[in-house]
């Protein structure tokens, strides 16, 4: 009796084992395929932001721009830099590229020489070289900056010549609707009658103020001795803009308000100073001190436009110069368009959100 109760248990534990269900641990499994597995073990990576502060802003085609790239293009901003302001230079950079990838495809390029004449060009049209340099360090580019610009600007104007004369002798598929810029008689004609205003007599000065302000007699002969040594560190190469920010107690000439300023709006001046702005100063001349009121002032005429009117016939260049303007404008979005359709560009929504 004893010994048939082991071989009972062991009858009862063998029968549980056989009804109760194994466990999957105890079971060899199926082996994956070798790329199905690494595809499921392999982390997904990382959504790119538009936004982020670091890293790829944008892909085009085999090039890449980064944040930055955008943020050296900024770099001279004195401004706070928006987030807006970093997505609107970052599609500025990305359509230049789109360009300059189109022109090395079809072959164009801007030779030494060609851009030697466009600069000249521009010099003459700023009036001489002492006015061309003061435009280019009012934005803060060096000489060799300004030329790469405008070699950049030459190659995009060339690109859409190019691509306008494929349009006609060659049209395929890749060649976009663009507008021929040149502009006829009637459209000079029609864009006068319907902007007249335009072409009235305007008289305006804009300029930059240093206000002294002051109240007593004693405050008035401190206001101005001090006005007396601010000319001198101008005389010295002192920079006007930051002289006046640190001293004037007027916010209007802190902030460099006094843009395209007719005489009526300068109603609230003395009438000699008035005559000063207008009839005396130079462009890019600084006066002396100034009283006006109760306030010692240094003035910078910054520009002075005297303009009368203009007749159809005087004003024929100015409107052929703004309708070819707005011509290239429209192509240049077309040709963008046509290229972004035709490249890898990531986002693919950059263009969508002008």
């Amino acid at each position: 009796m004893t010994r048939g109760i082991p071989a009972l248990a062991a009858v009862l534990a063998l029968g549980a084992c056989s009804s109760a269900p194994s466990p999957k641990s105890e079971m060899a499994p199926a082996r994956e395929p070798v790329a199905a597995r690494e595809e499921r073990v392999r982390p997904a990576p990382p959504p790119m932001k538009l936004d982020a502060d670091q890293g790829i802003a944008a892909r085009l085609n085999n090039e890449i721009v980064t944040w930055k790239d955008v943020g050296d293009s900024l770099s001279k901003v004195k401004a706070a830099v928006s987030p807006e302001l970093r997505r609107q230079t970052l599609r500025q950079m990305v359509e230049e590229r789109l360009f300059l990838q189109a022109a090395k495809k079809n072959g164009v390029t801007v030779g030494e020489q060609e851009l030697d004449d466009a600069i000249r060009r521009d010099i003459k049209m700023y009036g001489g070289e002492e006015e061309y340099d003061r435009w280019r360090r009012l934005r803060n580019l060096t000489m060799t900056e300004a030329r790469e610009e405008k070699r950049r600007t030459i190659l995009i104007y060339k690109l859409y010549r190019h691509i306008i004369q494929k349009s006609f002798q060659q049209p395929d598929a890749t060649t976009p609707g663009l507008l021929v810029d040149s502009v006829a008689p009637v459209e000079v004609a029609a864009f006068y009658e319907k902007n007249k205003d335009r072409f009235k007599a305007i008289e305006n000065v804009t300029f930059s103020r240093i206000a002294l302000q002051f109240a007593t007699p004693a405050e008035r002969e401190a206001k101005l001795a001090l006005a007396h040594s601010i000319l001198r560190h101008l005389d010295e190469g002192g920079d006007f803009v930051m002289m006046s920010i640190h001293h004037s107690a007027i916010r209007m000439a802190r902030d460099q308000e006094y843009r395209n300023k007719s005489r009526k709006d300068l109603d609230g001046f003395a009438p000699a100073t008035i005559a000063l702005l207008f009839d005396t100063l130079k462009v890019g001349e600084t006066s002396g001190v100034v009283e006006d009121g109760q306030t010692w002032n240094i003035f910078r005429l910054e520009k002075r436009i005297h303009q009368r009117e203009e007749t159809a016939a005087e004003a024929e260049p100015k409107i052929r110069a703004t309708l070819e303007s707005e011509k290239r404008e429209e192509n240049r979005r077309k040709l963008r368009d046509r290229l972004v359709r035709d490249a890898y560009l990531w986002p693919a929504d950059l263009f969508d959100e002008e």
